[in-house]
């Protein structure tokens, strides 16, 4: 990374993203939105600056991609918050599951899905249309503007609801958002089995001879689990030693 990257103005934007989130994490309610929405609209002004000045970065890439994660967790969290602590329009009996599945939501969405997915991109070099693209509502999430929109869109709208208290916005929300939800665990479904396949391949053929894939730190310490040996591999049995014999004690 070159020291001038620092002061890109795509990348400068995204340091405003990072105060106002921080100042909307201080906050509540509609102070809370007010912030995490000028968030929001300076997420879709950092792209262009960078390919309007040519001042495309990986500092700058690696910056929104951190950010819009932080950021989405950030508005679940607190919309998790609001329901639990009965701060919405939600009915008493209905707030601990829906403040359970907008949480579960952070870690199955937000954190693995797109987690799962930027490793395959950026370590193994997996091309984007690779991962989950056989199913349509995949295809219709990433492939259309306007869906990816909608969805995008009623991401923010749901979680901003409720954190305001805001029946409408959430309703009218609520179907982008499931979209949202149910493209991205689709997508994470389907390209576990591929890491599975690319982790069998990874190894030679004369170390799976035994029909066992070998894995990486597996031991017999873990209980059920083979050592990554093969299955006529001689075991040598050490006798513990002493450098100092024992004396003959008999009188």
């Amino acid at each position: 990374m070159r020291l001038k990257e620092l002061f890109y103005v795509a990348n400068i934007i995204d340091y405003g993203r990072i105060v106002t989130l921080y100042w909307a994490y201080q906050s509540t309610g509609t102070t809370f939105a007010l912030w995490y929405s000028v968030s929001y609209i300076l997420d879709a002004f950092d792209g262009y600056a960078a390919r309007a000045l040519n001042q495309e970065s990986r500092l700058g890439y690696y910056l929104d991609m951190v950010i819009d994660r932080v950021s989405s967790c950030l508005c679940l969290h607190f919309a998790a918050t609001a329901v639990a602590t009965g701060q919405t329009f939600v009915p008493d009996f209905a707030c601990p599951i829906v403040a359970l599945t907008l949480r579960v939501l952070i870690v199955v969405v937000e954190l693995l899905a797109h987690g799962v997915v930027m490793y395959l991109s950026e370590v193994l070099g997996v091309h984007q249309k690779q991962m989950g693209y056989d199913f349509k509502i995949v295809r219709m999430y990433l492939s259309d503007k306007r869906f990816l929109g909608w969805a995008c869109f009623s991401f923010e709208g749901l979680g901003l609801g409720l954190i305001m208290n805001s029946a409408p916005l959430v309703l009218i929300s609520l179907p982008g958002f499931l979209f949202r939800a149910v493209a991205n665990v689709t997508r994470l479904m389907a390209v576990v089995p591929m890491m599975q396949e690319r982790e069998a391949s990874h190894w030679p053929a004369e170390q799976k001879s035994d029909g066992e894939v070998p894995r990486r730190g597996s031991s017999d310490r873990l209980g059920h689990h083979r050592a990554a040996s093969p299955s006529g591999a001689q075991v040598v049995r050490r006798t513990r030693s002493s450098s100092n014999p024992p004396s003959d004690k008999s009188s």
